[in-house]
């Protein structure tokens, strides 16, 4: 039997979402989604989604796999706010970094948020990437 893949998306998301940081996926509209970028979304939010990382290892000979799958934070501020886009961000990082994430071994943050540029609508962006640990 193969290894079973957890939702790591969600698993970051509901981090986030009880972090006390205003953000939250049952609000109308969201401000924190998973998965796919939402079309049509308020400028301040925040996307959590799983990105390509590294492959399944032996975990330690017992015929269980080391799973390490990354998770990009893709932050979006109100137009022309960059210090506060920036800010949220940052928050996100320190709530991440070294999280307790029920049923994982680890949670780090890897590198600090990076500047990404305004939108089109000359909201400022940022992202970074969490990477999560388990063994299935």
């Amino acid at each position: 039997m193969g290894a079973t893949l957890r939702d790591v998306e969600l698993h970051v998301a509901q981090v986030l979402d009880a972090a006390g940081l205003g953000l939250s996926m049952s609000s109308k509209p969201p401000s924190l989604y998973v998965g796919r970028f939402p079309e049509q979304a308020r400028h301040a939010l925040v996307v959590v989604r799983e990105v390509a990382g590294d492959a399944p290892l032996d975990y330690l000979g017992t015929g269980r796999s080391w799973l390490a799958p990354d998770v990009q934070v893709y932050v979006r501020g109100e137009p022309r706010q960059y210090q506060a886009a920036q800010a949220l961000a940052r928050r996100c990082w320190s709530v991440l970094h070294r999280a307790q994430v029920p049923g994982y071994s680890s949670c780090l943050a890897q590198g600090m948020p990076s500047y990404m540029g305004p939108d089109g609508a000359e909201a400022h962006r940022f992202a970074f990437t969490v990477t999560l640990g388990y063994a299935a």
